[in-house]
């Protein structure tokens, strides 16, 4: 709890949903059947646990970069290489999760380290808080709710439960209902149980969010902007397959944005990923040398 009370409330969250999503991944993953899960082959409790070490990976482990990044200030001598082993075992994700197969295998433990050992280092040494009120709280508030609304059926899906029934959002999403999708064969729900990128991508976003309210160095401020746009655009492209896609309004699919490829996907996330860093998350340069202290420049 003294670990808990050297890091701001904003940390804190992140913290509390990585904690809060991996429960609702083990016990969804433990209790359904691989068939009706998306490209696990395992059922019961260690299967959950095993999707829940997947998890870890992606999305856990790029916000592990972030949170070095916000203690990097105060890390200094062993601690400062710790911080690098850390950003170097949390890199590994993109090379530990195969969207094709989200079976547990050894490399993910990797990446599950470098975040353990990230969180480990904020708890340590602690991050700078804010004042209660910033600029741009109310553009992220507004962000906030959107991000949760759209992401409802993926919020759903991971809880093991579809939206039939549900007052209003059973309306305006499908997710039991039997559908086709382009190039795939069978009938399947419109959103299957467990895990989705969309709501994934859309923890990175939120994380990026109240992260971007603490002081931090200014390199930080353009990993965040990515964070946010990488966020919202896979939760675009996961709603148009199944809200709009499977609906049969269009047979046109989004491109995939989930790893770096030649597309108007991703010229659109890198597009959007520089507006939020120029107009929202650029810190002021410093035009005289600030005094000696454990805090950094103040946050946009």
């Amino acid at each position: 709890m003294a670990a808990l009370r050297r890091v701001p409330w904003e940390i804190r969250a992140v913290l509390a949903l990585i904690v809060l999503d991996g429960a609702a991944v083990i016990a969804t993953y433990s209790r359904f059947p691989a068939s009706e899960l998306y490209n696990v082959h395992h059922s019961g409790v260690a299967a959950g646990f095993g999707r829940e070490l997947v998890a870890l990976n992606f999305p856990f482990a790029l916000i592990g970069i972030a949170l070095v990044g916000l203690a990097w200030p105060r890390l200094h001598g062993t601690l400062r290489l710790a911080g690098i082993s850390a950003i170097a075992l949390c890199a590994v994700v993109y090379f530990a999760v195969d969207q094709t197969n989200l079976d547990a295998k050894p490399l993910n433990a990797v990446p599950a380290i470098g975040l353990a050992l990230a969180v480990a280092l904020v708890l340590a040494v602690g991050v700078p808080s804010v004042p209660k009120s910033k600029r741009g709280d109310r553009v992220r508030i507004v962000l906030v709710a959107l991000l949760v609304l759209f992401a409802a059926p993926v919020i759903a899906a991971e809880l093991g439960f579809f939206l039939d029934g549900v007052p209003v959002l059973g309306r305006i999403f499908e997710t039991a209902r039997l559908t086709t999708q382009p190039g795939v064969a069978g009938l399947h729900h419109a959103v299957h149980h467990g895990q989705h990128h969309g709501w994934e991508a859309t923890m990175l976003a939120l994380s990026a969010l109240a992260l971007s309210r603490l002081p931090r160095p200014r390199v930080l401020d353009a990993y965040l902007a990515l964070m946010l746009a990488y966020g919202v655009g896979n939760l675009v492209n996961d709603d148009w397959l199944e809200q709009v896609v499977k609906r049969g309004w269009t047979s046109r699919e989004m491109p995939s944005v989930l790893t770096p490829a030649a597309n108007w996907g991703w010229a659109a996330v890198l597009v959007g990923a520089i507006a939020v860093w120029l107009l929202w998350f650029r810190q002021p340069s410093r035009t005289t040398p600030s005094p000696a202290s454990p805090a950094i420049s103040s946050s946009a």
